[in-house]
């Protein structure tokens, strides 16, 4: 987001350009915000299931009944508060974990990777004392965790997970899970409009804006960056390809006998491909760090000390 380029209209109503402008109640972020216990993980991952298995050319299937969905990219990031988000260089700040498969390796296991990067994953995140996921993809993120750390409940014997709390209900453990869509939908109202004056989105397919019947409310971080897309640096990889495709093509690569040859070329492609994937992971963490900073400046700091505020 490009510093000094959003002009205050009035309390909590601002001008991105003659065609854009936004609403925001910090009162409303705040309470919000003060659910989260720090220290965070914000993370995305990309998985594969049945939906991916198109060709249904190999008789091995790496998923299954207990296990749906299997994760092969992590990108992540900690943070101890969100001023620290705020003051960091947050392109440096992300990390990864992701399987991966070297070319025409015999020694190639798939489960044995993914075994070992839940449990590194898991492992970091109690060393870490993380209290609060933030998860970019939502529903399928949160479903993934908490089955992870129902099947290795063994590794916090002896020092627990802070992360996680007990479901007395379903006795099983839940993940601590902050919701940052809510925070988008609930704290922010857009007008419908992009930086031309034609119309943003279809008004009848979003929600009304909280704090005003005329605006809209946002529901998701694409959405958010493509209407801020004026004022957004571009920091992001670059992405080509449909995720969809990828995922397809990376389960391929990951199922492949490791007694059939595969051509270098392929291999490369493949590769590559995987590579496309956790750019794109990149890319999601990156975003949502990108607005938890945005959320910190116009909800903690007066406008003369917001560093989106033009200063004249």
């Amino acid at each position: 987001m490009k510093l000094n380029s959003i002009q205050v209209i009035d309390e909590g109503y601002f001008l991105v350009n003659e065609s854009q402008t936004f609403r925001f109640d910090k009162n409303i972020a705040k309470s919000f915000i003060e659910k989260i216990e720090f220290p965070i993980i914000i993370l995305d991952t990309e998985f594969f299931n049945n939906s991916h298995d198109i060709n249904n050319e190999y008789e091995e299937k790496l998923y299954n009944e207990n296990n749906k969905d299997i994760v092969y990219v992590i990108q992540y990031s900690f943070a101890k508060s969100l001023k620290e988000i705020s003051s960091r260089d947050n392109k440096k700040a992300i990390k990864s974990i992701s399987i991966k498969r070297n070319y025409n390796d015999n020694s190639y296991n798939f489960y044995n990777q993914y075994e070992k990067m839940i449990i590194s994953f898991l492992n970091m995140c109690r060393n870490k004392d993380i209290r609060t996921v933030i998860c970019a993809g939502a529903s399928n993120d949160v479903k993934i965790i908490n089955l992870w750390v129902n099947n290795y409940r063994r590794l916090f014997t002896k020092k627990h997970l802070k992360m996680t709390f007990l479901n007395k209900e379903k006795n099983e453990l839940n993940v601590n899970f902050f919701d940052i869509y809510t925070l988008l939908e609930n704290s922010l109202s857009f007008s419908n409009t992009k930086n031309d004056g034609t119309e943003f989105w279809n008004k009848n397919n979003l929600p009304s804006g909280k704090q005003h019947d005329e605006m809209i409310s946002l529901t998701s971080m694409k959405k958010f960056f493509n209407w801020f897309d004026e004022i957004v640096d571009d920091p992001f990889k670059l992405e080509k390809n449909d995720i969809y495709t990828m995922c397809c093509e990376t389960y391929s690569f990951f199922s492949y006998p490791i007694n059939k040859k595969i051509s270098f070329e392929s291999y490369k492609h493949m590769n590559n491909t995987l590579k496309k994937v956790i750019d794109h992971c990149y890319n999601d963490v990156l975003k949502i760090l990108i607005f938890l900073d945005f959320i910190f400046e116009f909800t903690y700091n007066s406008y003369e000390k917001n560093k989106f505020i033009k200063k004249y």
